[in-house]
């Protein structure tokens, strides 16, 4: 994806809610004061380009953050850290995330708040239990449907029969396993959508 094609792509991407998403757009970007958001394009055939996720869906993550309690997440492919920021920010709670570019990692550390903790390397190569977190972040971090697949088996595993989550960012390719259920979604578009999953 080119960053001129991004940009022109933004209001068809997010038709079905645009003037929510420029609402918050304008007003997050204000506030934050990150008025040029940064994007990189991977090229990669396992990794999707860094692109922030819009601030609309965020600010309706925090809201579940704050509805079902939950003190910390992990964002999978946290890019150059707007979720983890604003999540820390708003929600006032643990924020980590893992990025595997390292190029984009060492930027993050730059604009990183307090309690964000920033990890780079590889998912799979993660305990993920040492998060202490029953919630994960993916603003659609997987090219390929059989990793995320594979990332999500990884994810049912920890904290075995107690309630996790899953926020799903546009991750509009195949469909989730049967034992991740829906709970809550907001449509953009067919590929911009903001879905969350319980599982146990």
């Amino acid at each position: 994806m080119k960053k001129t094609n991004y940009f022109f792509n933004f209001i068809k991407s997010y038709h079905k809610i645009f003037f929510k998403v420029l609402f918050f757009e304008i007003f997050y970007t204000i506030r934050f004061n990150e008025f040029l958001p940064k994007i990189k394009v991977q090229n990669n055939s396992l990794r999707t380009d860094t692109v922030p996720s819009i601030y609309y869906f965020l600010h309706e993550v925090s809201k579940f953050l704050k509805r079902k309690k939950i003190k910390s997440i992990v964002d999978v492919g946290s890019g150059y850290g707007r979720v983890v920021n604003f999540i820390s920010t708003i929600s006032k709670i643990k924020s980590y995330g893992i990025e595997f570019d390292k190029e984009v990692h060492k930027s993050a550390l730059k604009f990183k708040n307090i309690n964000v903790k920033l990890f780079c390397g590889d998912i799979f190569s993660y305990d993920l239990k040492k998060f202490n977190s029953r919630c994960f972040i993916l603003v659609d971090p997987f090219k390929k449907v059989k990793d995320r697949n594979k990332f999500l088996k990884r994810f049912k595993k920890i904290f075995p029969k107690q309630k996790k989550y899953i926020i799903a960012i546009n991750n509009y390719k195949g469909t989730y396993p049967k034992e991740f259920k829906l709970i809550f979604s907001i449509i953009g578009s067919k590929t911009r959508s903001l879905k969350i999953f319980e599982t146990f």
